[in-house]
């Protein structure tokens, strides 16, 4: 199967080259970066081009790719610090991917969504029929594009999922800054020796590799029950838990800051729907 992979570089790009190409399908780059001196194993070809080129209609139709996969809200290519250019940007960008989509007129497009969608806190795990709250520029980008890939879907009639991911953490590379909960705690207590967490806090941690292996299961589905996903371990945490499982990890010199106070914020995301069709194990 060729396969467009549509994402800068980074842990989460990384893991998904090494499923596709365990799995012999061949894999196609747009990097929507012009650098190119950054090198891809297992990648047959790498395009070096903004999202929003007209060349990206050319670039679809020469691969004429079976499975489009947008990074969305893991893309790098946006590090949402200059949040209104990086707001205009993804829109344009998503819409240009997908005009090139609807052109070709074939394969399944996918869009990576998270858990940032919803801001408030909820009592009971967050269905994928709960409206979203998003709360900040890149929340409200990311919920603008489930909307854009939505109307594509129903009024073209096009082959478009929606996967939204509950807080996926992962190993990050040396020298590389990332944006997890797990990587900011532990920056944290190299940088002042401590690592805040509140018990008020509660959230659900997913690891890059189970997430990954879960979102695959409904990628190659023939056909889908749902256009929208939850994809989650469902195993509820508290900040303040997972900065003691931290303070424990990193020894001597990390203490925990307590910082329970205010309001309770809870947000698990409901993934029972995935499960129920497809089963599910979580190894890490």
């Amino acid at each position: 199967m060729n396969v467009l992979l549509i994402g800068g570089g980074g842990r989460i790009a990384d893991a998904i080259i090494d499923k596709l190409n365990k799995g012999n399908h061949r894999v196609y780059l747009l990097t929507g970066r012009r650098e190119k001196s950054v090198s891809y194993k297992h990648v047959f070809e790498k395009y070096c081009v903004s999202y929003e080129d007209d060349s990206v209609k050319d670039i679809f139709e020469s691969i004429k790719p079976e499975l489009i996969l947008f990074l969305g809200a893991y893309d790098p290519n946006f590090s949402w610090q200059r949040s209104r250019q990086d707001s205009v940007r993804y829109a344009a960008s998503l819409m240009n991917v997908l005009s090139a989509y609807s052109m070709l007129g074939r394969g399944r497009f996918v869009y990576f969504s998270s858990h940032e969608v919803y801001s408030g806190s909820y009592p009971e795990r967050v269905s994928e029929m709960e409206q979203v709250s998003p709360v900040g520029v890149k929340a409200m980008a990311v919920a603008q594009g489930e909307s854009i890939c939505d109307n594509y879907r129903r009024v073209q009639e096009l082959d478009i999922l929606i996967l939204r991911f509950d807080h996926i953490y992962w190993i990050p590379k040396k020298g590389q800054e990332e944006g997890d909960i797990c990587f900011r705690m532990c920056l944290e207590g190299l940088k002042s020796g401590k690592i805040s967490g509140s018990e008020r806090k509660v959230f659900s941690l997913l690891y890059l590799k189970d997430a990954v292996e879960l979102a695959f299961a409904v990628i190659m589905q023939e056909r889908p029950k749902q256009s929208l996903y939850h994809i989650s371990s469902m195993e509820e945490i508290s900040e303040k838990q997972l900065a003691k499982l931290l303070v424990k990890e990193m020894g001597a010199g990390v203490a925990l800051a307590d910082t329970s106070v205010g309001e309770h914020h809870r947000l698990i995301l409901d993934g029972s729907g995935y499960q129920a069709e497809y089963g599910q194990q979580i190894f890490t």
